[in-house]
C-alpha cells in the first residue's frame, strides 16, 4: 500500500502488550468515476457489495507500551486487492469507491501472544480514524502526473524508474507535462489573453489542460533536424501511385499558386517554402494527396 500508513502512540503503559491492527472501511454507498474535464471524482451510481471485511495485524505485534512510545509503526507491507477469492491475507477492495482505513489498538494478555484478532468486538481495543487518509480505490491511476509521482516515490516501483522500460516519446512527454504544470505555478510568467479565459480554472485543471496540449504537439511535430527535402522524399515514397493518379490535378494546382503567390506566402504550413516560383508535384506533402481528401488536424482532447 503507498502511501504508507504510519502511527505513532502516547499515553500507553509502558508494560502492557499490545497489538496493532488495521482495516479499511467503506466512507459511503457510492460509486465514482473520474470526470478529465473537471480533474475531479463524480458520483456515478450505488456501490457495488461491499467485499467481508479483513483485519490485517502488524506483522510486529505484540508490542510493550515503552515500544510504542519509542517508535513509529508502519504499515508499508500491507497489500491491496480487488479480488474476493484472495487466500493471501490481502485487504479486499472494490475499485472505484472510496475508503477509510482505521487503526486498532488493542490489549493482549500474556496468554493471547500472537494469537490472530478474529472479532474486535471480543477484544478491549480502541479505534483511530484520520479522515485526511480517505481514499479512492483504483486498478489504473486517473492523473498521468500522479502517476509520475508514485513511480518517483515509491520504494516498491524499481521497476517502473528503469528508464529502458519507457520510449523516447513517453519520457519526453511526462517530463514536458511536469515542466507545464511548474510553468503554471511561475509567478514570473507572463500575462498572456488565455489567462483571461482561464481564470475560472484550478490550478489543476490549467496543468492538465497545458500537458494534453503539450501531448498533441508532440505527436504532429516532425524530427528537429531533419531536412525539408528528405520529409517531402520520405512523403513521396510512401505513395508513388498517389503522385502518378494526381499529376494532372498538381500542375493545374501549381499555376494557381504562381498567379495567388502573394497568398502562398501567408499560407500556414509546417514545411519550408520551396525556393523556386514553381512547384514541383513532389515539393510539398500537398502533393501526394487532393485537398478535398486532407482529414481535419483539429484533435478534441478528451
Amino acid at each position: 500500500m503507498f502511501p504508507t500508513l504510519r502511527v505513532s502512540f502516547t499515553g500507553v503503559r509502558p508494560e502492557q502488550k499490545y497489538a496493532v491492527l488495521m482495516d479499511i472501511v467503506p466512507v459511503d454507498n457510492k460509486r465514482y468515476r473520474y470526470a478529465y474535464h473537471r480533474s475531479s471524482w463524480l458520483v456515478a451510481g450505488k456501490a457495488d457489495p461491499p467485499a467481508p471485511c479483513r483485519l490485517y495485524m502488524h506483522p510486529d505485534s505484540p508490542f510493550t507500551g515503552d515500544q510504542l512510545r519509542k517508535q513509529v509503526v508502519s504499515f508499508e507491507k500491507v497489500k491491496l486487492t480487488n479480488n474476493e477469492m484472495d487466500k493471501y491475507g490481502h485487504l479486499v477492495l472494490n475499485s472505484m469507491h472510496k475508503y477509510q482505513p482505521r487503526i486498532h489498538l488493542i490489549k493482549r494478555s500474556d496468554s493471547a501472544g500472537n494469537a490472530p484478532v478474529v472479532d474486535l468486538e471480543q477484544e478491549e481495543f480502541k479505534t483511530f480514524i484520520y479522515p485526511e487518509a480517505i481514499f479512492t480505490a483504483v486498478t489504473a491511476y486517473q492523473n498521468q502526473l500522479i502517476t509520475k509521482l508514485k513511480i518517483d516515490s515509491n520504494p516498491f516501483a524499481k521497476g517502473f524508474r528503469d528508464s529502458s522500460r519507457l520510449t523516447e516519446f513517453e519520457r519526453e512527454t511526462m517530463e514536458s507535462m511536469l515542466a507545464e504544470q511548474h510553468y503554471l505555478r511561475s509567478p514570473l510568467r507572463p500575462f498572456t489573453d488565455l489567462d483571461t479565459h482561464n481564470n475560472n480554472l484550478t490550478l489543476e485543471e490549467k496543468a492538465l489542460l497545458a500537458a494534453r496540449s503539450q501531448l498533441f504537439l508532440r505527436a504532429g511535430i516532425p524530427p528537429v533536424g531533419l531536412p525539408p527535402g528528405m520529409l517531402w522524399s520520405q512523403w513521396a515514397c510512401l505513395g508513388p501511385s498517389i503522385i502518378a493518379a494526381h499529376h494532372q490535378h498538381h500542375l493545374a494546382a501549381a499555376a494557381a499558386m504562381a498567379s495567388s503567390s502573394t497568398l502562398s506566402q501567408h499560407r500556414y504550413s509546417p514545411y519550408a517554402s520551396p525556393n523556386t516560383r514553381r512547384s514541383s508535384p513532389v515539393s510539398s506533402p500537398d502533393s501526394c494527396q487532393d485537398a478535398t481528401d486532407l482529414p481535419s488536424h483539429s484533435p478534441n482532447p478528451t
